[in-house]
């Protein structure tokens, strides 16, 4: 290994912006590798690459560099056509800048048609052998572990999507007429995603905030259980919280239809009430990334319905396939402008990409059957018969300032939203101006956190804990959650709600940051603690029907949470929110879909905090994760 370019980690960081430890043995490692070809003297074609050639060891190195990185950045793979002729990892010296910033010289790739050139000859083309450490596909290079994630979700959902039913369309047609009764002039994308659905074993019904996702969902296991009222349904969604708002929209929309008598109480009363995680359905297994039910142990259900999809990784969403037994219906629902997960993939943004429904002719035509009313003209290519948009928002009133701002930040039209932002005029927005960070979290704590020390029961205190929240997108710094929080609790030391230098007190909201299933809470689950009548202190947590208390000593780690990260509150909704941005454009985690998720956080209320280049570099930079899962599936469909 003498002719690697950096004879260590600290001399390549010396050259290299941004990269880790990881990434530099990551290289080494794959540079070591004996491949699948060895020459008459025994030798591995990556030891005589290593020891004879130097620039092609020099390129190989800072490929597999970039794969790394482009790995921990949650990409699938590294996309060659991206880096081709392209500097990665070099900083400018700035003079002007008033900290010391070491320029690098960083990194010049050659051309797509060299890097496809040298790693054919390095022998990582092959799409076979479970001994293959790296895989070149779709001018896409792979980790194998990823492009076997990859391979098999595809192949798992082509199988899914291509399994024969059985549902009589005269029967959906009824069912149909039943579940939406009144005629309505436009086209009804609720009852299209419901009768898209009843004839497949997969669909995809994606919409943003307050389309009525989980409204039109009840409705589709309601007309599930109306073709065979013995089926066994499941549903999960990726965090606790996720779970339990689920369980809730669920409950609320079944008492709903009782109260319209639109559906038969028999069939509402079959209707599943409880969400699950996702990992205890699978059943998990301690130290090890694997679960109980596999495709050795497949799940014992009829009908699995997945919530909050684009939360969930490549490598759950495949671990949740291959334990789906043949013949279970499988229904993704999401929201697929909102952050992709924190791990690697992005799996709906991957099979919900197009803006808006995309029916063959033959789908079409059934679709135009059984619901009775006449669907657009499809022109464009592919046709996605999985998927179906819901677009209308009735969370947002459609001439309103938290509908429009979020329609204009994933558009990435920064300037537009910053005017509509900005503007005197719309109740629902308020742009934060000639503040400090001090004096507005103080003024937010006084009129949202203080009412919680207030408050006479537990029930009254969730309701003033529930209106509002906190948004950043970081932990740390000065405008990060930890320093947020800690600015919130001198807030409420100085109006006494709260002791100096006391950490469990009396109204402290807190965050459950580990999963326990023995007391049955989960990361991302929010309580209170809060004492009862005889003054004794313990968590509690809402649930259906009221809420729960857990002794502070059985509490699996938790933290506080007057300031959330946007992360966190995906599956989650307040009545008002603060977004508060950091002050560096350059923050690598500032994106419009970030932006977006929090301002589709608020129902009624959204204040922002921050400066015009932050907003502008945030709504102009658009999360873009190299995949090749929805080419492959596309390619599996056709």
């Amino acid at each position: 290994m003498n002719n690697l370019p950096y004879d260590n980690f600290f001399q390549a960081e010396l050259a290299l912006d941004g990269i880790e430890a990881i990434d530099y043995f990551l290289a080494k490692s794959l540079l070591a590798a004996p491949s699948e070809k060895l020459d008459n003297s025994g030798a591995s074609d990556s030891a005589l690459i290593t020891a004879h050639n130097a620039p092609v060891t020099s390129l190989l190195f800072h490929l597999f560099l970039a794969l790394s990185l482009s790995q921990r950045n949650g990409h699938s793979c590294l996309e060659l056509n991206e880096i081709a002729e392209q500097t990665l990892w070099q900083v400018a010296d700035d003079a002007e800048n008033q900290q010391v910033v070491q320029a690098k010289i960083g990194y010049t790739f050659p051309s797509l048609e060299t890097l496809l050139k040298t790693l054919q000859g390095y022998q990582v083309t092959g799409l076979d052998g479970d001994k293959q450490l790296l895989v070149l596909q779709y001018q896409l290079l792979y980790l194998r572990r990823y492009w076997q994630f990859e391979q098999q979700l595809a192949g798992f959902i082509a199988d899914k999507f291509n399994e024969s039913s059985t549902a009589d369309h005269n029967t959906i047609e009824h069912i149909l007429t039943t579940l939406f009764p009144s005629k309505n002039t436009n086209i009804d994308w609720q009852l299209t995603s419901v009768a898209n659905a009843l004839n497949k074993t997969f669909s995809i019904i994606a919409g943003g905030p307050g389309t009525g996702k989980t409204y039109t969902v009840t409705k589709l296991l309601a007309g599930l259980l109306m073709q065979n009222p013995s089926l066994n349904i499941a549903m999960v969604a990726p965090t606790g919280k996720a779970a339990q708002r689920l369980s809730e929209s669920i409950i609320n929309t079944i008492n709903s239809f009782k109260q319209q008598n639109v559906v038969d109480e028999q069939i509402l009363d079959k209707l599943p009430t409880t969400a699950s995680t996702i990992h205890r359905l699978l059943g998990v297994i301690k130290n090890s990334p694997n679960f109980r039910h596999d495709q050795q142990h497949p799940l014992a259900i009829d009908v699995l319905l997945i919530d909050e999809v684009s939360m969930v990784d490549l490598a759950m969403m495949t671990r949740i396939f291959r334990a789906i037994p043949k013949g279970c219906k499988v229904i993704l629902i999401g929201d697929a402008d909102q952050l992709p997960s924190v791990a690697t993939g992005s799996v709906l943004a991957d099979l919900a990409p197009w803006p808006d429904s995309q029916y063959s002719v033959s789908n079409k035509s059934y679709l135009e059957q059984v619901s009775r009313q006449q669907l657009p003209y499809f022109n464009k290519q592919p046709s996605v018969d999985y998927l179906t948009y819901l677009t209308l928002s009735r969370r947002f009133k459609s001439d309103g300032g938290i509908g429009q701002l979020a329609k204009l930040v994933i558009a990435g039209d920064a300037e537009n939203s910053w005017q509509l932002l900005t503007q005197k005029q719309n109740n629902e927005l308020d742009f934060v101006a000639n503040k400090t960070l001090q004096q507005y979290v103080g003024q937010l704590t006084a009129q949202y956190y203080q009412p919680i020390f207030k408050a006479q029961t537990v029930k009254d205190a969730f309701a003033a804990l529930d209106k509002f929240r906190i948004l950043v997108p970081t932990r740390v710094g000065e405008y990060g959650l930890e320093n947020l929080n800690k600015l919130v609790e001198q807030h409420l030391i100085k109006a006494h709600c709260i002791k100096p230098k006391q950490e469990l007190y009396h109204g402290r909201p807190i965050m459950i940051s580990q999963n326990h299933y023995g007391v049955n809470l989960f990361n991302g689950d929010i309580g209170l603690l809060f004492k009862d009548n005889s003054g004794r202190l313990a968590a509690y947590f809402s649930e259906p029907g009221g809420f729960r208390a857990v002794s502070i000593a059985r509490l699996p780690s938790f933290e506080t949470v007057y300031a959330m990260t946007i992360h966190k509150t995906q599956g989650s909704e307040f009545e008002n929110v603060a977004l508060i941005l950091p002050e560096q454009a350059t923050n690598r985690l500032l994106s419009r879909e970030l932006i977006y998720t929090a301002i589709t956080r608020a129902k009624q209320h959204l204040q922002i905090f921050c400066k015009q280049p932050i907003w502008q570099s945030g709504v102009n930079k658009k999360v873009s994760r190299a995949s090749g899962l929805s080419q492959r599936l596309l390619t599996m469909l056709s």
